[in-house]
């Protein structure tokens, strides 16, 4: 694993130390810096991919007629550049601060496993649907194993529904239906702009995530019922 020096990274975010020896920043402060930069930038994304189906808002965003970009797009958008460089599997040094008063996680992982940081927030913080979400990922670390992701999202949902079976089942089927619907609509997007899989496959796994929570439900309605 890479030295770290974590005085660098007070700021709440994610910080990939790339094998190339370059540092990636995406922080919310740098995401949306950057994104502005390119929306002010006619030329920053060709005309027939503003033009493309793929590339509107989902048709159940609640924006979708007045947005200038899904939203949902704006943490991925800036970093293609850098990204596409790299494909899912490569190895990468991860660095993950919560909050200004988290203890810094340091990860040596995939660059697939650690950009589900940037796809949980696109599809919770920015997303206009996936917005009503975002509470069940409270505390989540973006870089822990899925099915573990899975458990913690399912636990903040069972509290929400204040230990309620049906209405922990209502918000599972829910969120489990909407959070698939907009992450495959945004891997639609990525296709038309990125060239490579890290991106997508970080997509495919915050879909997995879905599943995992589904099987913590079933897990406690099948011990209930013993």
């Amino acid at each position: 694993m890479a030295n770290v020096d974590v005085s660098k990274y007070s700021e709440p975010g994610l910080y990939l130390l790339l094998p190339n020896g370059e540092e990636l920043v995406l922080t919310r402060c740098a995401i949306e810096a950057t994104t502005q930069a390119i929306l002010d930038d006619p030329n920053a994304i060709p005309p027939h991919i503003r033009a493309a189906t793929e590339y509107h808002p989902c048709d159940i965003c609640p924006e979708r007629d007045t947005a200038v970009i899904c939203h949902a797009l704006m943490p991925t958008l800036p970093f293609f550049d850098d990204i596409d460089r790299y494909v899912s599997y490569d190895r990468v040094t991860a660095v993950y601060r919560d909050s200004e008063e988290a203890t810094l996680i340091v990860s040596e992982t995939t660059m697939a496993n650690a950009l589900q940081f940037v796809t949980i927030l696109s599809l919770t913080s920015y997303c206009e649907v996936g917005k009503a979400y975002e509470p069940f990922f409270k505390g989540v670390n973006p870089l822990m194993p899925l099915d573990k992701i899975g458990k913690a999202v399912f636990q903040n949902i069972y509290l929400a529904a204040k230990g309620n079976i049906k209405q922990a089942q209502k918000m599972v089927t829910k969120m489990s239906e909407e959070i698939l619907h907009v992450a495959q609509c945004q891997t639609k997007r990525l296709r038309l702009i990125s060239n490579r899989d890290a991106f997508l496959n970080a997509y495919v796994n915050t879909e997995l995530i879905t599943h995992f929570v589904s099987n913590e439900l079933d897990a406690l309605i099948a011990m209930i019922e013993e």
